[in-house]
């Protein structure tokens, strides 16, 4: 059971940083029930992810991280690399929550639109700006850069090559993949759910 929670959470992971850049979803791709996001780099949209699909998305991460291109990546590029990519999930998320009070679409907020979709005005009561969630650290996943970089640098010589970035990642889809025929599907990760078996 430990294994299979240790299993799904890694290939998660490995995919969350194999994206080359955060995905826009319809809710047809990959995430909601079951899917664990990972359907995301899906592709051709053909409801498998492919090995080769999922070594390109790490490659892609791993190339948008080597800022200066000489092969491996170093703690400071991986925080720069997650600073870019939290500040253009903050551009997309404010998009998004501006299309949504502009209701007449007149690409201007009134003062009713702003009232109406003001944080605490309709009830809301998620997470606000700056709100980490109980969160330590600077990173999405609540680990500060250190620990980020040091998870890919198996020699510990404080640089990781595409080899140790994608390491995890190989193991993790290989896990995945219980009836080895080079992609993951949906149910495949369905069943490393915890509580099933």
């Amino acid at each position: 059971m430990k294994f299979r929670i240790l299993a799904v959470a890694a290939l998660a992971l490995a995919a969350g940083t194999a994206s080359a850049q955060p995905p826009v979803h319809d809710g047809s791709k990959g995430r909601g029930p079951g899917g664990f996001g990972l359907l995301e780099f899906d592709t051709n949209a053909d409801g498998k992810l492919t090995k080769a699909e999922f070594d390109a998305a790490q490659r892609a991460r791993f190339n948008k991280i080597d800022a200066n291109k000489d092969g491996v990546s170093t703690r400071e590029e991986l925080e720069a690399s997650h600073k870019a990519d939290a500040e253009t999930r903050r551009a997309e998320m404010s998009k998004v929550r501006f299309t949504a009070m502009d209701t007449d679409k007149s690409g201007q907020l009134s003062q009713a639109e702003f009232a109406a979709g003001a944080p605490g005005q309709r009830g809301d009561k998620g997470p606000h700006r700056g709100d980490r969630g109980g969160r330590k650290g600077g990173g999405p996943d609540g680990q500060d850069g250190a620990k980020r970089a040091g998870q890919h640098d198996a020699d510990g010589d404080g640089k990781a090559t595409f080899a140790e970035f994608s390491a995890r990642g190989t193991d993790a889809f290989a896990r995945a993949d219980t009836n080895k025929d080079g992609t993951v599907t949906v149910a495949e990760l369905q069943a490393m759910r915890p509580g099933r078996k």
